[in-house]
């Protein structure tokens, strides 16, 4: 498995150090990690947040003295293993398509905060759930619909509007593509979607400007304040 030295000089310690990520094609990646057990610190799930056209890509994982298995992914995920003796590491990911790379994003991680996860999402007193929600359908597709609805609890702002997303193969904007949704005086919400697997609702600001297409949902952070995700109804 290779390995790739880098300088200490440029290592900066932390979880949440993610860098700016450079692209073509409208490729864009960006860096998480968690701890996979509490009780094991040297351990990383590393996950690669994909935005853009995905088809036919493939993921490269390179660290400074640690080890990742696999090494090279057709998903954009991976774990990582601290080296011997080593606390602080730098780990990045190239994304290439065919023989071009289309993207790289890196990330300083730590063993310092053993017990705590790399990401973690922000305390917030606003709640989101779905109410009403759709039948269990992991095939999905343009021709498939049923309603969905939901309630916001806590403080709403009126700049709030609700983003909702299905999950086939990836996870869809729905119904259509940068569809915000407006909260009704009581809180509530409702829509229309096409079916997936999963559903998720998300609470952001009216000026946000939402994925169509995502492998990972943005965690509550920034503009999303909250967010639930919920399993398809099973008939």
């Amino acid at each position: 498995m290779n390995r790739f030295c880098a300088q200490k000089s440029a290592w900066m310690c932390g979880f949440l150090a993610l860098a700016a990520c450079t692209n073509r094609e409208d490729i864009r990646v960006q860096l998480d990690a968690h701890h996979r057990q509490a009780n094991q610190p040297r351990e990383l799930d590393v996950q690669a947040q994909v935005t853009g056209p995905q088809a036919g890509l493939q993921y490269k994982w390179y660290s400074g003295l640690g080890e990742f298995d696999p090494q090279i992914s057709s998903s954009p995920k991976s774990s990582y293993y601290f080296g011997p003796n080593s606390m602080r590491d730098r780990v990045w990911v190239e994304v290439w398509r065919e023989n071009e790379r289309v993207a790289q994003a890196h990330l300083d991680v730590s063993t310092e905060q053993a017990y705590q996860p790399v990401v973690t999402e922000r305390p917030s007193k606003l709640q989101i759930g779905i109410t009403e929600i759709p039948r269990y359908d992991p095939v999905g597709g343009p021709d498939t619909r049923a309603d969905i609805a939901g309630k916001i609890t806590g403080e709403v702002d009126k700049e709030y509007r609700v983003v909702i997303y299905a999950r086939a193969d990836a996870w869809y904007i729905q119904p259509v593509p940068y569809a915000l949704h407006q909260i009704l005086p009581d809180s509530t919400w409702k829509s229309w979607t096409h079916t997936g697997s999963d559903y998720a609702a998300l609470v952001v600001r009216d000026n946000y400007q939402p994925v169509t297409r995502l492998d990972v949902l943005p965690s509550v952070q920034g503009e999303v304040f909250a967010r639930t995700i919920v399993e398809g109804k099973r008939q």
